[in-house]
């Protein structure tokens, strides 16, 4: 198939995320999406695809008439991310990890795609195993937050995990330590700019509004 069947198979298989809108409507008609790509010579449709994301160019409506390109970027499972809060001993686990899009490291909460087939708690679990090597004793739900509503249709679940042992060092998936921090030091290092992940920050702020 090419990237615009592509598009039209994942429109009828997730519709919610083609939702019609009075803002942007989109155009859905196969010749219209053809005649589209051809007059302006841009890729429309699935234009690129990995184990974890789709990358899609939709055609849209402006109140005007004309139509124009829009992108956004797609979770490959649809049923969304998690971000785990750790707790451990009255103090807030954070990783240092190397994120390649920023070409930096940052500190952040460990956080995860979704998984098919298992819960977000299920799958904040798995996460929480994986990148600091220890279960939870507890687990609160805390809601969900949309990270970045101009380019991703990505939401993440929020989960505060009360640990039941010290945190194990992991060097994975360029994870290159974690640190803890008690409440007064966390809101510190966001103030001083030492904290920047936007999952961490929005997670930290459902956190607060428990307290």
């Amino acid at each position: 198939m090419d990237s615009i069947e592509k598009y039209l198979e994942l429109s009828r298989k997730c519709p919610e995320l083609f939702a019609q809108s009075e803002e942007l409507p989109l155009v859905l008609e196969p010749k219209e999406l053809y005649a589209f790509a051809q007059k302006s010579g841009k890729r429309i449709g699935i234009v690129y695809e990995s184990h974890y994301h789709f990358m899609v160019v939709d055609v849209v409506c402006a109140k005007d008439g004309s139509t124009f390109a829009y992108e956004r970027l797609m979770n490959r499972v649809m049923g969304g991310a998690v971000v785990i809060v750790p707790y451990y001993r009255g103090k807030y686990i954070l990783l240092r990890q190397y994120r390649h899009a920023l070409r930096a490291y940052q500190y952040g909460f460990p956080r995860g795609f979704g998984e098919e087939g298992i819960s977000a708690k299920e799958n904040a679990g798995k996460e929480l195993l994986e990148e600091l090597g220890v279960k939870a004793e507890k687990w609160k739900g805390l809601g969900k937050i949309v990270p970045d509503s101009g380019a991703l249709s990505t939401s993440a679940e929020v989960f505060l995990a009360e640990l039941s042992e010290a945190p194990q060092m992991i060097r994975e998936e360029e994870i290159v330590g974690h640190i803890a921090l008690d409440w007064e030091q966390l809101g510190e290092w966001i103030r001083d700019g030492k904290i920047t992940d936007g999952f961490t920050l929005a997670a930290y702020a459902k956190v607060s509004l428990q307290k």
